[in-house]
């Protein structure tokens, strides 16, 4: 959107007569020519459109791009003669810029390729821009034109000319990545890392829905392959390794000179950083790799394996991964068990999985303990993977083994302990409890010992999840004593941390908060990367479920910013889940639908919470503003959670209740909330109780509010609706203060409209509205103009305006300012755009917009 503007902004300066010269850089693949059609089609009815383009020609054409324009019938020049004087010629395109009522618009692609005519052109043109009313777009690979390129001497010249602009595309950012791989089934991290943002790569991978599609080899190897031979051999031995090779190495393997790696680079194949080479795409190094003669590569990575062992201390995960793809299966054994242990604890998760499947891949070559080992450790790192599903087919395995050998029963207990969190995210409740009572019983055999406290500390964990404050405090309490007494550090610390959550959710919230934010300092002292995510993580979802938002929304950005660094991907979602929930919560909903959106269902390996949060704010916010499916949205919710515990369900269920109510359908909301009524009265969570009970007694099946409810509902049920509507006022949360308001006076109630009004509550407006006329008091403000239900988009009035905006060319930051929101409000807004209308890019938001038609879409006249 910003290079749109500023094109924008040089067209505009061309229309009054100053025109200009825009040399638009960018590696292959960035979005040049998308740039530049996008922009020609914008002005396409202002202005005069002019395409020429250099060719990758072992001898280029003369002038290529002014040939093509020539041959344009509207282009007004008439044929070139290439045995004119070159300066008639270009005297001539002049005259042409110039002697126009039309502003012109003039696109020179791929100068990286241009001849030196061309150049020539450039130069005088970009002299005498200024005069005209046209822009000339020229669009060149940078990453092909080094120092001895003949256009870096252009560019040089036309450096100090006013009417001269450099425009460099940055890549996608890993936000951008994310709303285009949602819902394609790609990982968007693994995604990113890939293809470090290059939009060619990242749209071809998700529409060939495979990591290395035919169309992205065969553009990686035809660059190569314009390489002399000598440095196509440099590039080949990088692309054995996975980071980077030293210089040194590089001509070792390869037998060239120190002058392939200049063209190599020169060419924008490869990266020269501190006498290491590297590709400057991680695809782009799997094409070449994979396009290799298998026996070539396997010599390559063996040679690869005699040079590194060389070191005195050799890098344990270059050897494991040249020792996979070299087929030496007793080197993987040998070096990758302790690189996987290396990378994970420098929170490099998914490294540490891949060095273990590797090794599991030569399982014949081990005996049956170090199998199930190995895959208990997998195990472990693929919960933090959020691949649960093919965690649990690995820990089941260990368990399996251990239970056949009877002299085993540590590791069994142990095997069971580790398989508790795998359980639980499997939806699979029960077991988890068995297993780590089962590990406990076996543990206690032999006195205070790390294992012991480790499975206490998974019983307190459990039952915290239950909302069970005793049984929870009485577990995490033995396992302190236990890890104190056996000097287990580790163990302290992350049963203090478990502490701390039992407190925030189920008893003293501040003492909670606080104890949290001590694990959370230690950890970030150690450089403890887990239980800094696992502190934020808990600090974020229980303050959220406390309504201590502040500190949840701190701890959640924590969490999420920690967890990327380091792989934690369940983390990461969880997270966002719950930032979308607060934000409902608070009234913020397009914000909640933004983050809704960023928390797919996922793979089918992965944990439910996530999307199940996720969806229940979604599908909550719908209901709230009267949206049609939001019943979907929410029964979804409830299917894929099947199973998980009741604070994760209620939330969603809630929403049905709510939904039945604005509906006039209050008798069904007993059975809707039978089961989570009795689970919440059987926990010590105060907002469950809180929350499912006023249903409930709006319902009219209760007449009491439940015994240790949390203090606004229990206000409101008892009939202190002013203090309830203060109470929710102080915690932030304006749809229940406007609830609570509408029972009280006049005044009252007309600001409890306006709060409504203002979130776009339209059930509940609708509903005060009908009261206040029923009772007569005076005239009721009208409500807000239909919008959302009038637009054939099923857009707000809200997103039907930064829709308009968006299709006048406005960027995020342009559009926050126009409608003085902040631009992270702006980013949600067009994130929910996005969403509702199916499609992944502005530009095919725009489009469908357009075919629309202006005055069409219900929220306000939109410019096409």
């Amino acid at each position: 959107e910003r290079p749109l503007a500023e094109l924008a902004h040089r067209f505009d300066a061309a229309v009054g007569g100053n025109g200009s010269m825009v040399l638009i850089a960018g590696e292959a693949g960035a979005g040049k020519t998308t740039l530049v059609g996008e922009f020609a089609a914008r002005v396409g009815r202002r202005a005069l459109v002019l395409s020429g383009a250099c060719d990758p020609l072992t001898t280029p054409r003369p002038l290529g791009p002014l040939l093509d324009i020539a041959s344009e019938e509207d282009s007004g020049l008439g044929p070139v003669d290439l045995d004119s004087d070159s300066g008639e010629i270009f005297t001539a395109f002049l005259g042409r810029l110039r002697a126009t009522i039309r502003p012109i618009v003039v696109v020179l692609e791929d100068l990286h390729w241009a001849d030196g005519g061309t150049l020539d052109l450039l130069r005088f043109l970009g002299r005498r821009m200024g005069s005209t009313k046209a822009v000339i777009l020229g669009t060149y690979r940078d990453d092909e034109v080094g120092a001895s390129h003949p256009l870096r001497a252009v560019l040089g010249d036309l450096a100090t000319r006013d009417s001269t602009h450099r425009l460099h595309l940055e890549p996608l950012s890993l936000d951008a990545v994310r709303l285009l791989a949602a819902g394609k089934g790609f990982d968007p991290e693994r995604l990113y890392r890939l293809t470090a943002g290059n939009p060619f790569f990242v749209t071809e991978v998700i529409a060939a829905g495979a990591e290395l599609p035919a169309t992205v080899q065969d553009a990686v190897l035809a660059r190569v392959g314009r390489l002399p031979s000598s440095a196509q051999s440099v590039v080949e031995v990088v692309a054995i390794a996975p980071r980077a090779m030293e210089a040194d190495i590089a001509l070792r393997l390869s037998r060239s000179g120190p002058g392939d790696i200049d063209l190599a680079a020169e060419a924008g194949v490869l990266r020269v950083e501190q006498g290491r080479l590297r590709f400057r795409h991680e695809i782009a190094r799997q094409a070449v790799e994979d396009a290799l003669p298998p026996g070539r590569r396997l010599h390559l990575h063996r040679k690869m394996i005699e040079i590194l062992l060389q070191d005195d201390l050799p890098d344990l995960a270059r050897l494991a991964h040249h020792a996979a793809r070299g087929e030496e299966g007793t080197l993987v054994i040998r070096f990758a068990p302790e690189a996987a242990r290396q990378a994970s604890r420098a929170g490099a998760h998914r490294e540490a999985a891949r060095l273990l499947e590797e090794v599991l891949g030569y399982q014949e070559l081990l005996d049956p303990d170090q199998v199930a080992a190995l895959r208990m450790r997998l195990a472990q790192e693929l919960a933090l993977l959020d691949r649960y599903v093919q965690g649990l087919d690995n820990i089941e395995a260990a368990i399996d083994h251990y239970r056949s050998r009877p002299n085993r029963r540590v590791d069994l207990a142990n095997a069971m302990v580790a398989g508790v969190p795998i359980y639980w995210s499997n939806r699979r409740r029960p077991e988890a409890r068995r297993a780590v009572d089962e590990a406990i019983e076996i543990l206690e055999e032999a006195g205070p010992t790390a294992d012991l406290a480790a499975a206490l500390h998974r019983s307190g964990y459990l039952s915290m999840l239950n909302r069970k404050h005793r049984a929870a405090m009485a577990d995490i309490e033995r396992a302190l004593e236990v890890a104190t007494a056996v000097a287990d550090e580790e163990r302290v610390l992350a049963s203090r941390l478990i502490l701390g959550t039992i407190e925030l959710v189920t008893g003293d919230p501040q003492r909670g908060v606080e104890v949290l934010e001590e694990v959370y300092a230690e950890a970030t002292r150690d450089s403890d990367s887990r239980h800094m995510v696992l502190a934020a993580g808990m600090l974020g979802s229980g303050g959220g479920e406390a309504r201590f938002y502040d500190v949840a929304q701190s701890a959640l950005d924590r969490s999420i910013t920690v967890g990327l660094q380091h792989d934690e991907d369940y983390s990461v979602a969880y997270a966002r889940a719950w930032i979308a929930r607060i934000a409902f919560e608070q009234g913020r909903w397009e914000e909640a639908l933004g983050y809704a959106e960023l928390v797919q269902e996922g793979h089918p390996e992965s944990s439910a919470i996530s999307p199940v949060t996720a969806l229940g704010a979604k599908g909550r916010v719908m209901v709230r503003r009267g949206d049609s499916g939001a019943a979907e949205v929410l029964s979804h919710a409830l299917a894929i959670g099947e199973g998980c515990e009741m604070q994760h369900l209620w939330p969603p269920l809630c929403g049905l209740a709510e939904l039945a109510y604005w509906e006039g359908r209050t008798a069904e909301i007993p059975q809707i909330l039978d089961w989570a009524y009795g689970e919440a009265l059987t926990s010590d969570s105060t907002w469950a109780r809180g929350e499912v009970g006023f249903w409930m007694w709006k319902a009219g099946a209760i007449e009491d509010p439940p015994d240790g409810a949390a203090e606004p509902f229990t206000l409101h049920m008892r009939g202190d609706y002013g203090a309830a509507a203060a109470a929710w006022s102080k915690l932030g949360c304006p749809y229940e203060q406007a609830l609570a308001l509408a029972e009280t006076d006049r005044p009252g109630q007309l600001q409890a409209l306006r709060i409504f009004d203002r979130l776009g509550a339209g059930p509940a407006g609708r509903w005060l509205r009908t009261r206040l006329r029923r009772e007569g008091l005076g005239p009721v403000p009208r409500g807000p103009r239909p919008g959302t239900r009038e637009s054939p988009l099923g857009l707000t009035s809200r997103q039907t305006e930064v829709l308009g905006l968006m299709m006048e060319g406005l960027d995020n930051a342009e559009i926050a300012e126009r409608l003085f929101i902040s631009k992270k409000t702006t980013e949600h807004h067009v994130s929910a755009i996005l969403a509702r209308l199916g499609v992944t890019t502005r530009a095919a938001a725009i489009a469908r917009a357009g075919a629309m038609g202006a005055g069409q879409l219900g929220g306000g006249q939109l410019p096409i």
